[in-house]
């Protein structure tokens, strides 16, 4: 009876040792290796959206992105908008193979009042080009939605055919335990998950810049593009 006892105790010690085993490894997952996927928000764009669809490239000579049938791709979830606590956010568009080489970009709100307008230049080699607002241009109220748009400059002046792209964004009010956070892996898979899209993409892009070698980071850039189907674009390098 003894022998069995002590065949028991070492059975039940190693089932409890192998539950605490599974405990640990439990903790010590990070969220950049649990994946990272976006939480969508309840804001949707507002119903004069046109859906953002891009124009036949044109004078341009524009190249297609991988399958997709659109030339450039604002880096938006489906419902075409981006939340950001920011004053002056950055805005993700991917730029394909083109001859142009400056574009128009502008920012109204909902009543069509004009907030920012500037001409860009474009980057020499096909990516995701990140349109970061200068300090100079007027703050994004709180709570309130603006259209951009980008339109490619093909020729001399703009064109009613010029292609572009357009979407909307929102800011929201930043949680105060949020505030100059360092950029990390973590940080934006807890923005992602509170549907805050724009400081998401923004906090992985600025650690794929600074860190090229960080996998985790460009890990989690590619599963947070393949979360709202961005896949093709996903793989596409930040360019300058």
């Amino acid at each position: 009876m003894a022998k069995k006892n002590k065949s028991f105790f070492k059975y039940a010690l190693l089932i409890t040792s192998c539950l605490f085993s599974f405990s640990l490894i439990a903790i010590w997952i990070t969220p950049s290796q649990a994946g990272i996927t976006f939480k969508p928000p309840v804001t949707s764009a507002p119903s004069r959206s046109t859906g953002g669809a891009s124009r036949d490239g044109g004078s341009c000579a524009i190249g297609k992105a991988s399958k997709s049938d659109a030339s450039i791709v604002k880096l938006l979830p489906k419902s075409n908008i981006g939340l950001t606590t920011e004053q002056h956010p950055s805005i993700m568009v991917y730029i394909p193979a083109t001859t142009a080489e400056t574009a128009f970009f502008s920012i109204q709100d909902e009543n069509f009042n004009h907030h920012y307008q500037t001409t860009l230049q474009l980057p020499e080699s096909p990516g995701v080009m990140e349109i970061k607002l200068p300090a100079s241009a007027p703050a994004l109220a709180t709570d309130t939605t603006y259209q951009y748009s980008l339109v490619m400059i093909c020729g001399e002046y703009l064109e009613p055919d010029s292609p572009l792209v357009s979407g909307w964004i929102q800011r929201i009010e930043a949680k105060k335990n949020a505030v100059n956070q360092k950029p990390s892996v973590e940080l934006a898979s807890k923005l992602a998950n509170d549907g805050i899209w724009l400081d998401a993409l923004s906090t992985l892009a600025q650690l794929k810049k600074s860190e090229p070698s960080n996998q985790s980071a460009i890990n989690s850039w590619q599963q947070l593009l393949n979360s709202v189907g961005l896949d093709e674009i996903a793989q596409q390098p930040i360019v300058n």
